[in-house]
């Protein structure tokens, strides 16, 4: 009997213990976890501009609009003239915009992290390429932009956006006359997404455009992981890297081509010398029969980098921007009809697909790396309603090509926004009583 007292005791004493110490009190901290809305890019000049979602019942707002209140989509392809608000969820949406000059561009829907890197561009005479900064938020937002060429760096521009609305700036009043341009995006106040869209056109003939996707920050590894061998399909053919070390010290680059025909340093990018805050644009022409490749560079300074690539498509000129990609997270993207041609890149990897064709029909596969290749395709063998893709292994890049009669474009396979977490208390009775 006093066995089982003196066990009860301890219990109790344990109990009070665990109370006092571990928790001292029942109010504590509640973590509330969500997606943050999205934000897609207006349509633009002569182009008819889709934003693809999830489903018809996703709440919506345009901006500008009189209401703070969003209302159902009604529909999974929503065509507006105006900038998209579109309710956090876990899947993300992309805008697909097709021009009459036959041009294709997509780009994620996404929401600004306050710090973004546009590697492509033009302020040049044929340019009519133009950064969109939407404020979704309810108060005014300021925007630092700086502007690098192969010439000179800008100092800051600021620019103030007022709540719910958004600005259109073309870069060839940023940057009157540069070819070649790295535009650095910092969100200083406010809820704020940026969009670059590159459009080139020589008087009346249409030179072709494509969004410009937000690239990764400075690093001294840059992976470009879906770049498009247009020479197996285009003519007059050209592929252009671009490179800035944004920092105060000039970088030496080394550039790794991976390709299914192998691994190699093409002799143009086996060792660049990029001048500090300076943009260095390098023609190349890779020798493989892959549909796609991969690019991998190595710097000894943090640098920034993508891919123009360039030609003419059943008699009309087209390019299209591969720009570096972020590690791939398990990710949803509704690709509305269209059919990628997925590249992934990295070392010993596998990638699960699930996919819903235009019929509905759910399949799933599981792309793998070989043993001695760092490249690995998905082609699906028609067009993709939606698509998830995971992987457990790290150091793994996504992007995907799409092609069409009127053109192609590059699209990151990257979420348009990330979860959150806040904290919310969590009151028990101490909270109303009084002294």
């Amino acid at each position: 009997m006093i066995n089982k007292i003196t066990a009860a005791l301890g219990a109790l004493v344990l109990s009070i213990v665990f109370v006092l110490v571990i928790k001292p009190d029942s109010t504590g901290l509640t973590t509330v976890k969500s997606y943050p809305a999205t934000v897609c890019p207006a349509n633009l000049s002569d182009s008819t501009s889709t934003s693809v979602l999830p489903s018809s019942k996703i709440l919506v707002k345009q901006i500008p609009s009189k209401k703070n209140t969003l209302v159902k989509a009604k529909t999974s392809f929503y065509l507006s003239s105006n900038p998209l608000l579109v309710e956090g969820n876990s899947e993300t949406s992309i805008n697909v915009t097709r021009s009459k000059s036959r041009s294709l561009a997509t780009v994620v829907c996404s929401i600004s992290s306050g710090d973004q890197w546009f590697v492509g561009g033009s302020g040049a005479v044929t340019s009519r390429s133009s950064l969109a900064i939407i404020n979704s938020g309810l108060s005014t937002s300021i925007v630092d932009l700086i502007v690098y060429s192969p010439t000179s760096v800008s100092s800051v521009i600021s620019v103030r956006i007022s709540k719910n609305s958004s600005k259109r700036i073309y870069l060839d009043t940023l940057a009157p006359g540069e070819n070649s341009l790295v535009i650095h995006a910092i969100t200083r106040s406010g809820r704020v997404t940026t969009f670059l869209h590159d459009q080139r056109q020589r008087g009346l003939v249409a030179l072709g455009g494509d969004f410009v996707s937000q690239g990764a920050d400075p690093a001294t590894r840059v992976v470009i992981p879906a770049i498009s061998n247009i020479s197996r399909a285009a003519r007059n053919t050209n592929q252009t890297l671009r490179i800035l070390a944004p920092g105060k010290i000039s970088a030496n680059v080394r550039v790794i081509l991976v390709s299914t025909d192998g691994t190699f340093a093409p002799l143009e990018l086996d060792d660049i010398y990029v001048k500090a805050g300076k943009v260095k644009d390098i023609s190349f022409k890779p020798v493989v029969n892959s549909r796609n490749f991969s690019l991998v560079l190595t710097s000894d300074r943090p640098i920034v980098a993508a891919v123009k690539s360039s030609g003419v498509f059943n008699g009309a000129n087209e390019f299209a921007w591969s720009t570096a990609g972020h590690e791939l997270r398990d990710v949803t993207i509704f690709f509305g009809g269209l059919r990628p041609d997925v590249v992934f890149q990295g070392k010993n990897f596998e990638v699960d697909v699930q996919w819903t064709d235009k019929k509905r029909k759910v399949y799933s596969t599981t792309v793998r790396s070989g043993s001695s290749d760092n490249l690995a395709t998905w082609l699906p063998k028609s067009g993709v309603l939606s698509a998830r893709f995971s992987t457990v292994n790290g150091k793994v890049y996504g992007g995907a090509i799409f092609k069409e009669k009127i053109g192609f474009s590059h699209l990151p396979l990257a979420a348009g926004a990330q979860l959150e977490s806040s904290a919310v208390p969590s009151s028990d009775t101490k909270v109303i009583t009084r002294e």
